[in-house]
């Protein structure tokens, strides 16, 4: 039994000094950067019309109470070949900058970066891209018909007229109904 023991722990021993690494010197090191990661955003008209100019939105957010602040790389590369047309480097110090583009090329198709460089090591760098195209609004873009803005259907306008007729008519039969009711009512005694 004493030898079973004995065996027992020189084996737990040998296992363990196994798995020990042999020398205990200098430590990995930590994966931890120590900056607050940023999220860019860019904003891009999906077809801009030949001759205009290209308006770029782009903003920079943080899990922070600090505002992140540096400069913003905004590049235009041509699609599929990836060549730059137009690049412009702008400061930033918070909110949403609007960058005014060149006129570009019609009937072709690009991509808008932008990359974020910190002005110290508070902040990680970031990058964000959108695509989009020089074309004429056409029967392949046909033009947006939800409305002003995009957002609700128009109810003015030729509209209004069919509204009315409605309400008028719905009002004169409930007029209608309610007349033949008390006409032909049952006298009480």
């Amino acid at each position: 039994m004493r030898g079973s023991v004995v065996l027992a722990g020189a084996i737990l021993g040998a296992v363990s000094l196994v798995g020990a690494p042999a020398h205990a010197g200098a430590a990995a090191p930590d994966p931890y950067s120590g900056s607050i990661e940023t999220d860019c955003s860019i904003s891009v008209p999906a077809v801009v019309e030949p001759g205009k100019r290209v308006v770029i939105r782009v903003s920079v957010d943080a899990n922070s109470q600090t505002t992140p602040t540096g400069d913003i790389a905004v590049t235009i590369t041509e699609r599929p070949s990836g060549d730059a047309v137009w690049d412009r480097t702008v400061n930033y110090n918070g909110g949403t900058k609007r960058i005014v583009g060149p006129v570009l090329d019609k009937d072709r198709s690009y991509a808008a970066t932008a990359r974020f460089f910190p002005s110290d090591n508070t902040f990680a760098r970031c990058r964000a891209s959108e695509a989009f195209a020089v074309d004429t609004l056409d029967d392949n873009n046909p033009p947006d018909d939800n409305g002003p803005g995009g957002l609700l259907p128009d109810t003015g306008g030729p509209a209004m007229l069919w509204l009315l007729v409605g309400v008028g008519l719905l009002g004169g039969g409930a007029a209608t109904v309610v007349y033949a009711r008390r006409r032909t009512s049952p006298a009480t005694a």
